[in-house]
């Protein structure tokens, strides 16, 4: 029994550990004039994720001109667990020096059941934004 409980907790931990690396990505508020200052994140490798809490009308802004290489990035918008899953995660293979904006991302396909929307990376170059639409 005693066996049991320590592998149960090591278990929690582990999981609980590599849901903390993840960073989340806040939301800056888009205006009419389209003057906003938008809050930057540096991309990395354990992924990013931010939450849905508007439907729609949010879009991730992607900047690759910081890269230091000619390489670009490829990010991945994981599927969700919702009705549309089945069509998969949406790669998106960037090239270095220009900015991207992707999305708004569905929800019936991407949303997590935390309500989140998880994007991996398989690089650490570059620097990513969220921009909520008035």
């Amino acid at each position: 029994m005693k066996a049991i409980t320590l592998l149960l907790v090591s278990v929690l931990l582990l999981s609980t550990s590599a849901l903390a690396v993840r960073s989340v990505i806040e939301p800056t508020e888009g205006v009419a004039n389209g003057q906003a200052s938008v809050g930057w994140s540096a991309i990395g490798t354990a992924g990013h994720y931010y939450n849905t809490s508007v439907d729609g009308s949010q879009l991730l802004v992607v900047n690759t001109s910081t890269t230091a290489s000619a390489n670009g990035i490829n990010l991945t918008v994981v599927a969700g667990e919702y009705w549309r899953e089945a069509l998969g995660d949406a790669l998106f293979q960037l090239p270095s020096n220009h900015t991207y904006v992707l999305g708004p991302f569905e929800s019936s396909r991407f949303k997590q059941y935390n309500e989140t929307v998880l994007i991996n990376s398989n690089a650490t170059r570059g620097s990513i934004a969220l921009v909520q639409l008035p």
